[in-house]
């Protein structure tokens, strides 16, 4: 009986040590992961000792501050570890330690695998010259847009009239900017460019686009047809946004001039700037109205506005605003989501419409 109970004993032993150990994650682990569109995406991220953790993704040429994440984390008992306050389409929520490298896992929670495995395996040892830091701020005005799965980039250089669309494994297509095109049943724009190497379809769709990857918010969704030589065509979905001065590239209503509030009982003016066609529209309180624009760094110049001659109850508002805006040049800044145009003589604060 005692030689039984010996060999249970040793049984049970033996069977906790063959058990894999579970290993919980504490401290900073970094990375640099692949992009369709820059060097590399600089990513960092600390455990805590309370299951609490914050995440940082920084991508390398970006003008824009690093992403930020905090939320809690688990560890189950196969040990994989998954952010509990992301969701699947979220991007980065799961990882697998080993020793001191920390293992990014897939959507279905399996280690990424392929020719770019390796760039998806963390360590807790800073990088040289690893930084979260964002460059000075690019003005140029122009469109990027991404996908994974597989990493493809468009950019479109309105200023050279150029569109270039690339994958991560080399194709590539140049083409000149075409005319573009709004579809009528959607709230987008197209480009269709045929050239001796191939076709290039774009459609940017206003609408909110989440990286699948990344979980990076971008305002526009992108649908790319491409067909290189004589290859069949093939399709691409991501996301985009425009570039440099984009946040004017919008639609925005007045909210207040010199520190009156619009009236609530009437249609406020508001305008809309194109700065691809460099032009600006919009609606005086009475009449609809257009003109030209230029930007420079932190100034919009717009110029004659012209306007429809319909006769309304509150032309005298129409004009204190036709007044303020027509032929001026006019410094522009971004707070909570609203956009202020200054001059020497008068402050005009507009919101965004969504």
């Amino acid at each position: 009986m005692k030689k039984l109970l010996y060999i249970l004993v040793v049984s049970l032993i033996a069977i906790s040590c063959n058990q894999t150990k579970k290993e919980t994650p504490n401290g900073t682990y970094y990375g640099t992961l692949p992009c369709a569109d820059c060097l590399g995406i600089n990513y960092k991220i600390t455990f805590e000792n309370d299951s609490t953790y914050s995440e940082e993704q920084f991508y390398q040429d970006r003008n824009v501050d690093p992403l930020k994440h905090t939320g809690n984390f688990m560890v189950s008992e196969n040990g994989t570890i998954t952010l509990t306050n992301k969701k699947e389409t979220d991007g980065i929520r799961q990882f697998a330690l080993k020793n001191d490298t920390l293992q990014i896992l897939d959507n279905s929670g399996k280690p990424v695998t392929g020719d770019l495995s390796k760039m998806y395996l963390l360590t807790n040892k800073k990088p040289e010259n690893f930084s979260m830091k964002a460059k000075e701020e690019n003005k140029a005005i122009g469109f990027k847009a991404t996908g994974n799965e597989p990493f493809w980039h468009l950019e479109i250089d309105f200023a050279n009239k150029k569109m270039k669309f690339k994958t991560m494994e080399g194709d590539s297509i140049v083409t000149p900017l075409p005319k573009l095109v709004k579809p009528q049943d959607i709230d987008a724009v197209s480009y269709r460019a045929q050239t001796e190497s191939g076709a290039l379809n774009v459609m940017i769709i206003r609408d909110e686009c989440i990286d699948s990857m990344s979980g990076k918010k971008s305002g526009y969704k992108v649908r790319v047809n491409v067909q290189m030589g004589d290859a069949e065509m093939k399709d691409y979905n991501g996301c985009g946004d425009y570039k440099g001065d984009y946040r004017l590239h919008d639609l925005w209503v007045l909210e207040s001039m010199n520190g009156e509030q619009m009236d609530s009982k009437t249609k406020a003016p508001n305008l809309e700037f194109n700065l691809v066609e460099n032009k600006m529209y919009g609606f005086g309180g009475c009449n609809r109205i257009n003109g030209s624009v230029e930007t420079t760094h932190n100034s919009i110049k717009i110029g004659n506005a012209i306007s429809t001659m319909m006769a309304c109850p509150n032309l005298d508002m129409e004009k204190k605003f036709l007044d303020a805006i027509s032929d001026k040049e006019l410094k522009f800044s971004f707070s909570e989501g609203k956009l202020t145009l200054k001059s020497s003589d008068d402050t005009l604060v507009f919101k965004k419409i969504d």
